[in-house]
């Protein structure tokens, strides 16, 4: 059976994402809660996790990492990686290096990378608006 190109990119990127988070976090926020809105500022919580579900968080300055697995979250910042594993939620990156979203029904824009060249983004779930620049 021929491999998955787009399940090999996922999983390429997943494993890159998961590489650079080897480094202890100097801190992180984690949102567990429902319906809450928040300012981070990245340069002092460099890690953002949101379980909760109607979140709205936008971002100061460039974050590790962004992980989402909640529902229904607009999310407005910028991020090294992100991960949408969630549904329904809109996700507006100023930059982003590596992006995967696995989740359904997702609207994910990226307007330029991190650092890298371009940002490498994996999109496996259904339904997902995702845009970048070519």
């Amino acid at each position: 059976m021929m491999p998955n190109p787009k399940s090999a990119l996922l999983t390429t990127l997943f494993a890159v994402v998961i590489a650079g988070s080897s480094a202890p976090a100097r801190a992180d926020v984690s949102v567990i809660d429902n319906n809450k809105t928040l300012d981070v500022d990245c340069a002092k919580d460099p890690e953002i996790s949101l379980v909760g579900n109607h979140l709205t968080i936008t971002t100061k300055g460039v974050c590790a990492r962004i992980t989402i697995s909640g529902n229904y979250a607009n999310v407005t910042g910028s991020a090294t990686a992100v991960l949408v594993s969630g549904n329904h939620n809109t996700v507006s990156l100023a930059a982003a290096d590596d992006v995967v979203v696995s989740g359904n029904s997702n609207t994910v824009s990226v307007q330029k990378s991190v650092k890298l060249k371009a940002p490498r983004v994996a999109n496996s779930g259904n339904d997902n608006h995702v845009t970048q620049p070519k």
